[in-house]
């Protein structure tokens, strides 16, 4: 009997020095911005964040003061000198929390800047794609997403 108690000691303790020597990461620098003159978001604020499911992504509206109240007050009407950031990440699975998903490569960083022109408000729309945050040179559906990224109802904070 001593032998079997003896035999049961060592295979619990083979079983428990087993492991897939993989380290654990505790922090996700995989999403980490890359540091870029392109776009900057010193100074902004979260306006709000939501996911995709079908697309698999995660974004974040961020804004000045000024975008931020215009938010807020349903940007019912644009005024010089508001920024709104849009970053949007892929998404991965959370390795210590099952069934989560969490940020991972940067996908996108698109930029809304308004100035004066005139009596009229010139609105700036810039798409930066990929870890390296290219130009994205087609112009084509850019008012879809001015439209889009405008239309965002801020998140309510108590």
């Amino acid at each position: 009997m001593k032998a079997l108690y003896s035999l049961l000691a060592v295979c619990a303790l083979m079983l428990a020095a087993c492991s897939d020597n993989k380290p654990a990461e505790l922090y996700n620098t995989k999403a980490a911005l890359p540091a870029s003159p392109k776009y900057n978001l010193d100074g902004l604020k979260v306006i709000t964040s939501f996911v995709n499911k079908t697309k698999g992504t995660a974004s974040t509206l961020y804004g000045n003061d000024l975008a931020l109240k215009s938010a807020i007050d349903g940007n019912k009407s644009i005024a010089a000198n508001e920024i709104f950031t849009l970053v949007t990440w892929k998404q991965q699975d959370d390795d210590h929390w099952f069934g989560a998903k969490i940020p991972s490569d940067v996908e996108s960083v698109e930029v809304i800047r308004t100035a004066p022109s005139g009596n009229n408000i010139a609105v700036n729309y810039q798409q930066l794609n990929g870890k390296t945050l290219d130009l994205k040179t087609d112009t084509s559906g850019q008012a879809e997403r001015v439209k889009y990224i405008l239309g965002q109802k801020p998140s309510v904070l108590p």
